[in-house]
């Protein structure tokens, strides 16, 4: 099926810039004329001072910037921190430093117009588009777990523009604490750093989610079952969002979730034991934009500016080609 795209706005007369700031790293793309012109990514210092974080952030742009040769006339910022309407960082358990400071500044020599997107949110946005699905469930899996919803053929943001928090749905009362606070958490169960965790208790050594990720294509006993760890938690939390808003897909990425290829396949499996007889089942698949999806949403961010964000129809009344 063919289907119109949302229409675009005087952001896409030039070139644009899309910039996703995720927990460990940051990666940038300049698209011209509908094609990426300039790709990078690098990863935050470590231990380092907000104002060296800063300063990569700004140096890391001016790069693109200098290396594409021309400003972009939009920049379409992809973050893991919670971003409020000024452009003041909330909240970034990641880089605590960075709360109350502007996350605009680095931007400013740029000239453009700056907008910025929850990176899960928009990573759901980018893998709906791409599948032509109107009703879809993103799940990135990396140094936090995030959402994104799409019913309908829009994002479901809530009353406060951040719904699709996925991480903290609670999949097991008794589990280990979250970050945030709350006991049982997805995100407490299946980070990386969780997942780390989990595979070196079952494998009796300290185990990277490097060391993981080669078990897992090895088939170890060990690997194989943190990944049905995962899997299990995954589809405890997606049994609810089955009956809350019906999704006909699911996609799962982020950086560590991209890289467990079967655990698509194993959360399908488990969900597939759960689900009430009768009751259709989502498609459980990878993102198609494996780990790049917020990256992506960014991009689509640039491109059509926040219409997107706010309830307009994400396929245009029917499904790309």
């Amino acid at each position: 099926m063919t289907g119109t795209p949302p229409p675009t706005d005087a952001g896409t007369a030039g070139g644009i810039l899309a910039v996703d700031i995720g927990g460990t790293k940051l990666a940038l793309r300049a698209v011209a004329s509908g094609a990426a012109v300039y790709e990078d990514a690098v990863l935050w210092p470590v231990g380092g001072a907000v104002e060296d974080d800063a300063e990569l952030l700004e140096a890391s742009v001016a790069k693109a910037v200098g290396a594409w040769g021309e400003a972009p006339v939009r920049i379409g910022v992809a973050t893991a921190p919670n971003v409020g309407a000024d452009g003041c960082v909330v909240s970034w358990p990641n880089r605590p430093d960075w709360v109350g400071r502007s996350l605009r500044a680095p931007f400013a020599g740029t000239g453009a117009e700056v907008l910025f997107g929850d990176d899960a949110t928009l990573a759901g946005l980018a893998e709906a588009r791409s599948a032509g699905s109107r009703d879809l469930v993103y799940l990135g899996i990396g140094t936090g777990v995030g959402g994104g919803l799409v019913s309908g053929g829009r994002l479901l943001t809530g009353a406060w523009g951040t719904a699709g928090e996925l991480g903290h749905l609670v999949v097991d009362p008794e589990g280990p604490r979250c970050r945030c606070g709350t006991r049982g958490c997805l995100q407490a169960a299946v980070s990386a750093e969780a997942l780390a965790a989990h595979a070196s208790a079952g494998r009796g050594l300290p185990t990277t989610t490097s060391e993981l990720v080669a078990g897992v294509d090895r088939a170890e006993p060990w690997a194989e079952r943190t990944v049905d760890h995962a899997a299990d938690a995954i589809a405890r939390a997606l049994r609810a969002l089955v009956e809350l808003v019906q999704p006909a897909h699911v996609r799962i990425g982020g950086g560590l979730g991209a890289a467990l290829a079967p655990l698509p396949h194993r959360v399908a499996q488990h969900l597939s034991a759960t689900v009430r007889p009768g009751r259709p089942l989502p498609e459980v698949g990878p993102a198609v934009h494996g780990p790049h999806s917020s990256l992506a949403g960014a991009v689509l961010l640039a491109t059509h500016g926040t219409s997107l964000l706010g309830g307009a129809d994400l396929l245009g009344g029917g499904s790309p080609a």
